[in-house]
């Protein structure tokens, strides 16, 4: 994904720690990238580049 097409409030799949899981971003951070929280554990998560992002995921 490119920066311009990240919108905050959205889910993506990302991948995190290896594996891919759903995010939900909450903001951005101050030091670059996004602030998010992965929607599987509830644990905050940093996205620093848009290349970690998989897409928008569906929902439900």
């Amino acid at each position: 994904m490119k920066k311009s097409q990240v919108r905050i409030g959205e889910t993506y799949t990302v991948k995190v720690s290896g594996q891919l899981a759903p995010v939900r971003i909450t903001g951005e951070c101050p030091y670059g990238g996004w602030t998010g929280v992965n929607t599987k554990t509830n644990r905050e998560v940093r996205i620093k580049t848009a290349a970690r992002l998989r897409g928008a995921t569906e929902r439900n």
